[in-house]
């Protein structure tokens, strides 16, 4: 590792020409070394190896610890992908599998194990996907991808199967009755439209909107009632005159059915 440190500066200007090398850590990261072994050019722990170099100094990991860490590094030393593929000699193809295997004998990755996850890991990842993606980082929440989806799934009928098994959980799932409006309803439902939320309640809550209300299409415009004139200021002010979901609300202005929708004063007309 010294000499190949030493050459480093050498292996960078061919790297740049075409020459092939591959970043390794001197000090393996599961033994506390740093740096990134893509970016080697400003990090000491990281040398530039050839495929063969690189192979070799795994093994002899491997073979000074014993541990897992180094069975896992030695053992990826023997795989291929599309932009890697390795050709190893026989004797060290066996030992990189015997290493993963005498390794893997009894831990929590083995066949029939609840893989466990230790605290810090799960502190670790939960560092790692925060704000990942949140808001536009989200693919599912880009236009072109709910497009996607949307063309995917329209038309698509739930095959019979399909039915039967919703029709069993929703006869299977838990039923609360709600003590304003007495509805039986799911769990989910009580949860989501009665009990504190429910409108019949004597100090409602706020409940929660629907993806209609969210995208602001109707949730701030005034919402005039078809039969008396009368003009609630919101949907939401609307849903709780008519005892239903803004969601209902929604689609009876997609409608006109019982209720319209006032924009700047005037009646506005779907199309």
């Amino acid at each position: 590792m010294k000499d190949r440190l030493e050459k480093k500066p050498e292996r960078l200007s061919l790297k740049k020409k075409g020459e092939y090398f591959e970043g390794h850590h001197i000090i393996p990261k599961s033994k506390g070394g740093d740096g990134n072994s893509g970016k080697s050019k400003n990090s000491p722990n990281i040398v530039l190896l050839t495929a063969r170099e690189h192979f070799l100094a795994h093994w002899i990991l491997w073979r000074i610890y014993q541990d897992r860490s180094t069975a896992l590094a030695f053992h990826k030393m023997s795989s291929v992908n599309k932009n890697q593929i390795r050709v190893t000699s026989s004797r060290g193809y066996e030992e990189s599998r015997e290493a993963f295997r005498l390794t893997n004998i009894g831990n929590q990755y083995g066949k029939g194990k609840t893989k466990i996850i230790s605290e810090d890991q799960k502190k670790k990842q939960s560092l790692f996907m925060m704000g990942k993606y949140v808001g536009d980082l989200n693919p599912s929440k880009r236009p072109e991808v709910r497009k996607k989806i949307s063309d995917k799934l329209k038309g698509k009928k739930k095959s019979d199967s399909h039915i039967e098994k919703i029709k069993l959980r929703m006869l299977n799932e838990e039923k609360v009755i709600c003590p304003f409006c007495n509805k039986i309803v799911d769990k989910l439902n009580g949860k989501k439209w009665h009990f504190e939320k429910c409108l019949l309640s004597p100090k409602p809550t706020i409940r929660s909107t629907s993806n209609f209300t969210k995208n602001n299409t109707y949730g701030c415009k005034k919402i005039q009632d078809i039969e008396t004139g009368s003009v609630y200021n919101s949907i939401i002010e609307a849903s709780q005159h008519f005892n239903v979901s803004t969601a209902t609300i929604s689609r009876w202005v997609k409608k006109k059915h019982r209720v319209t929708l006032l924009t700047n004063n005037e009646v506005f007309i779907n199309k």
